[in-house]
């Protein structure tokens, strides 16, 4: 043994954890052909959250229920997989149950509180040799033999019913914290979109108008928008003629362009003064991306482009990306540049991504998932509040979705979208006071990940002084741990020795390291 392992209190002792329960086994192998009965089927995961909903526990059949039977007090761990080494202790079950293959049942000894192991499980030190006895190979792993080796601090049996007593009661406080903590998150939501809609009905800027009534409206300003955009449209057909070596005659090629309709809706809630709606494709290019052939290296291979995809949207800004396309991919799909603080909006995607919007900080590439949004001339001036009354609108955005098992976007959808549009020196206000608050509102989520993050360190803090006999005093009246060991010998020698001995002639199926270790069955 380390010198850390002999630094314990008086009359405990360090012993494997193979000396301190009744056995060590592993679960049932069911068959897929038997015809499921009312044996209850413990398996990995139904483990959940460190609960079990028996509800959801399937049923099977098996002839050796009294071998694989689970009891109040046995503990049972997952052995294989990214699950490797937790545990949990069966209090109450069901009547008839058996445990899966896939998990290890250590059953307890009835002379001291098996409460005392499974608080042990959830320490650092235990996760600590788990971790390394496991560590190296492809499929994380916990053998019997493994589990059985397993080096415990073991406390009189006084002290052990002091210590598990303790911790609870520390648990019911630290679970309340948690409890209440758990709904800072929900509540830092609520009260954004509550002040993202209160300066979107021109709440948070009243006082501000009264005091400036004289403001230019903002329907003046998307008329400027509107004629710039046309100008820009007609300077770009000018440009396609002149490339082409045409010259017009007179000015009718410009009757092919196409005005944005403009908004005419009476069942829209009424805007502030001076404001008005306006929809996204009145103010703003609206295009896709697209995903070159991946099996075409030219389109990958060595590229400088960055390319987004919609799981990059779950942030509010996008100044990186994971991956890259060529100059080639440019010119030979759809695939095409935007510029910097264009507007991305995910069409589609997994869980939340659907409708998130951000904005890039530097030139790229999208996939087809994105609907990109340019704003610029005149039309910049107001992509702040635009951005803002997309993230608002989110779960509105999403509703527009249809079609299928994952309801989709399109670019139609994003181009239609109605936008209440502020005086422009409204917006400035708006955004201020907007800025403010969502900075609180970020504090308050920094403070709440650093509480999260504190009390957790704090319970792993609170067992580690517990498994070091630091949590509660020790009294030298508790008769010392070498004497309940003895007991527990005693009775687990009593048991194996009333065991019935097989007359079967079959070789058993038990994995040969459970031979080799005290104990096990």
């Amino acid at each position: 043994m380390s010198d850390e392992l002999l630094d314990l209190p008086e009359s405990w002792e360090w012993k494997n954890l193979g000396e301190l329960v009744l056995n060590i086994q592993y679960g049932y192998t069911a068959s897929a052909t038997d015809k499921p009965t009312k044996i209850k089927f413990l398996r990995i995961t139904d483990l959940q959250e460190n609960s079990v909903d028996w509800e959801t526990v399937p049923f099977c059949n098996c002839s050796e229920i009294d071998k694989y039977k689970l009891f109040p007090g046995d503990i049972v761990i997952a052995r294989t997989g990214a699950t490797t080494g937790k545990s949990f202790l069966l209090k109450q079950i069901p009547e008839t149950t058996i445990f899966a293959s896939y998990l290890i049942r250590l059953h307890t000894s009835n002379l001291c509180p098996p409460e005392y192991l499974a608080l042990f499980m959830q320490s650092p030190k235990y996760w600590k040799q788990i971790t390394t006895v496991s560590k190296g190979t492809a499929q994380p792993g916990a053998n019997a033999s493994i589990l059985s080796n397993l080096i415990i601090p073991l406390p009189p049996l006084n002290e052990q019913k002091r210590i598990v007593a303790k911790i609870e009661e520390l648990s019911d406080r630290s679970q309340a914290a948690q409890k209440a903590l758990e709904t800072i998150p929900q509540l830092c939501d609520l009260f954004r979109q509550s002040v993202l809609a209160a300066a979107f009905r021109g709440d948070l800027t009243a006082d501000w108008r009264e005091k400036n009534p004289d403001v230019e409206p903002a329907s003046v300003l998307l008329e400027r928008i509107k004629k710039e955009r046309r100008q820009k449209w007609e300077e770009e057909e000018l440009k396609k003629f002149h490339a082409s070596g045409k010259i017009p005659k007179d000015d009718k090629w410009k009757e092919k362009y196409k005005e944005p309709d403009t908004v005419y809706n009476t069942t829209l809630p009424e805007l502030p003064n001076g404001w008005c709606w306006a929809s996204v494709q009145q103010f703003a290019d609206v295009g896709t991306g697209a995903t070159p052939l991946r099996g075409e290296p030219k389109f990958y291979e060595n590229g400088t482009i960055p390319w987004i995809t919609s799981g990059a949207l779950n942030n509010l800004f996008i100044d990186n990306a994971e991956e890259f396309i060529t100059p080639i991919a440019i010119q030979e799909t759809n695939a095409k540049i935007f510029p910097k603080h264009t507007l991305l909006v995910a069409m589609y995607g997994e869980g939340k991504t659907r409708g998130k919007v951000a904005e890039l900080l530097i030139e790229a590439a999208t996939n087809q998932a994105c609907a990109a949004l340019i704003l610029d001339g005149f039309s910049s001036k107001i992509q702040p509040i635009v951005k803002l009354f997309l993230q608002k609108n989110y779960d509105d955005i999403r509703k527009l979705a249809s079609g299928g098992v994952q309801p989709n976007l399109n670019l139609n959808m994003i181009k239609l979208t109605l936008v209440p549009v502020p005086p422009l020196q409204e917006q400035v206000q708006i955004i201020d006071i907007l800025s403010s608050l969502i900075s609180i509102i970020e504090t308050i989520e920094k403070q709440h990940q650093q509480a999260t993050e504190k009390l957790e360190k704090l319970n792993q803090s609170i067992l580690s002084k517990a498994f070091r006999g630091e949590l509660v005093p020790q009294d030298p009246e508790d008769e010392p741990a070498s004497v309940l060991l003895e007991r527990i010998r005693a009775e687990r020698e009593k048991l194996n020795n009333n065991k019935p001995k097989s007359t079967s002639k079959r070789k058993s199926k038990t994995p040969k390291e459970q031979g080799t270790i005290p104990g096990l069955e």
